[in-house]
């Protein structure tokens, strides 16, 4: 057949589809004009034209797509409080009563099972495309890698869920956060991003790998800063499986550590001994909460040991935790373990009913007055505010209802020290928030302002490599900042400014129902 009569069949067929690339009005006579090899490079050409269409219109020939850019979060000013938040909380306890807790340890308690997260407009939209590379495998602790989950609505457990997307926006917006603390967060993790070492750690002593910082740690635990520094990355959303300006550096740090954990599930790395279940308890509070997030299953075995090492750890006369493993406990080292094991719980670990129960045994030994109010760093020593604040929230993960008499009077003296202590202390400042922001009472109200800006206001903001950085030293120099460094001091303060979403609320509660209004025990004019 003729090419040219070819061509014209061809193009009367195009124009039937009404396809722009050809009009109906082509005149046939023109065309038979046009020589064979003319003829030929036009019909090539609207047919390579055609094909680019389809290939568009279709979604392209291949399923692997590239997407590069930045996880951008949505402006919470247009976002509307969150719903009813009734698969929060996470105590260790099986209590009935009024007040129960949102996330219990009954076997057959629908709330334990891991499920997705309420869908997330702009992450699931485009799983496919933000999908991460494959889980961690071959660090060489026995455990096997296998494929990646296939999107991040998917990989998510209810008690971690509010830390992505909408969910944390609403949340910030809800629980007391603005936008200018949640720009310091992202300026505080990049700071902590820019300072790791080329291995994957972090030490404390941030002058070791910048010159521009200077040296300020007096402690050395290369666990302990590795943990300190992922803790408020993924506690602000970013996961090692799914793209982000963070992956990487995450990805790196829990490699460091799984590669260094040993056998008994020990993660400790050199350093002194006042740091050893410090450093432990903090490392394995990232192995647990990244496990929680991603369900890596590369992550679960070092996870596991990692919960393990610190049952065996506890001793077994106080049911504490203190510098090393079986020695009589103080209620500093015991915090950092509870949750070290609060962490395993939510991302589906198993913790052992005794080792729990020997939490209790503690925390009964290191209460300070016969009613359990008010707590001390070890039995026989006086009372602390900054221990009660740290005792009471391992009280609430062990069950205590929020209307406990006991806790309502604490709760009272340590908002009350925060009230008239002008001391810069950030490690108190940690605990307290996250205290009272369970409680969700009138001195959560007071002290979530008063917390927040002076954390926005003493961060650096000066164009330098500091940046973003809290300066234990200054405006004020911190309790403990100046001996732990740097590092420290900006990972605490990330954490505390991250209490609205890193942790669903503690204690069931809908928008609707504000606390004040529930009868609380000890309360004569609620109750009536």
């Amino acid at each position: 057949m003729d090419l040219r009569n070819l061509s014209v069949k061809a193009l009367e067929r195009v124009g039937r589809f009404g396809l722009p690339i050809v009009g109906r009005n082509v005149h046939v006579d023109t065309l038979r004009s046009v020589p064979s090899w003319g003829l030929s490079v036009l019909l090539h050409a609207f047919m390579l034209l055609l094909l680019a269409i389809l290939i568009r219109t279709s979604g392209g020939l291949s399923p692997e797509r590239s997407f590069t850019g930045e996880l951008a979060m949505p402006e919470i000013a247009d976002l509307t409080s969150l719903v009813e938040a009734d698969r929060a909380g996470d105590p260790f306890t099986d209590l009935d009563g009024p007040d129960p807790p949102s996330l219990g340890l009954k076997p057959n308690d629908d709330l334990m099972q891991l499920s997705a997260q309420p869908r997330i407009q702009n992450l699931v939209d485009y799983a496919p495309d933000l999908a991460g590379p494959a889980p961690l495998k071959d660090l060489g602790v026995g455990v096997r890698g296998t494929l990646a989950l296939p999107g991040l609505g998917d990989m998510i457990t209810a008690p971690f869920s509010g830390r992505q997307g909408l969910d944390r926006a609403n949340l910030v917006r809800r629980e007391g956060g603005t936008v200018h603390s949640e720009k310091a967060v992202e300026q505080g993790l990049a700071w902590i991003v820019r300072h790791q070492k080329s291995d994957g750690s972090w030490i404390l002593n941030v002058s070791d790998v910048c010159q521009s910082c200077p040296p300020q740690a007096r402690i050395e635990s290369q666990t302990g800063a590795t943990g300190l520094a992922l803790l408020p990355l993924l506690g602000a959303g970013y996961i090692h499986t799914v793209k982000s300006r963070h992956q990487e550096a995450i990805r790196h740090g829990l490699e460091w550590l799984c590669q260094h954990q040993q056998e008994n599930g020990d993660l400790f790395v050199g350093g002194g001994g006042i740091s050893y279940l410090y450093s432990h308890a903090i490392a394995s509070m990232a192995l647990c909460e990244a496990y929680g997030l991603s369900r890596d299953p590369a992550l679960e075995g070092p996870a596991r040991r990692a919960v393990a090492f610190i049952a065996a750890a506890q001793d077994p006369q106080t049911g504490g935790w203190r510098y090393v493993p079986g020695q009589a406990g103080d209620t500093s080292v015991f915090g950092w373990n509870i949750f070290a094991l609060r962490s395993g719980h939510m991302a589906g670990l198993t913790i052992p009913r005794k080792t729990l129960r020997g939490c209790t045994d503690f925390l009964n030994l290191a209460a300070a007055d016969g009613k359990k109010i008010v707590y001390a760093y070890q039995a026989g020593r006086p009372a602390s505010a900054v221990m009660t604040a740290e005792a009471l929230v391992g009280r609430q993960l062990l069950g205590w209802p929020r209307n406990h008499p006991s806790l309502l009077k604490g709760v009272g003296r340590v908002s009350a020290d925060l009230e008239r202590n002008p001391e810069r202390n950030i490690y108190y400042w940690y605990y307290a928030t996250q205290l009272l922001h369970n409680m969700k009472s009138k001195d959560w109200d007071k002290w979530n302002p008063r917390v927040r800006e002076e954390l926005v206001k003493s961060q650096v903001h000066e164009e330098s490599c500091a940046e973003g950085s809290w300066d234990p030293e200054s405006p004020t120099r911190d309790r403990w900042g100046t001996t732990a460094g740097r590092l420290f001091q900006t990972s605490l303060s990330v954490l505390t400014l991250e209490v609205y979403y890193r942790y669903l609320p503690l204690y069931r509660t809908a928008d609707s129902d504000p606390l004040d209004d529930a009868p609380r025990v000890g309360d004569p004019e609620k109750a009536k």
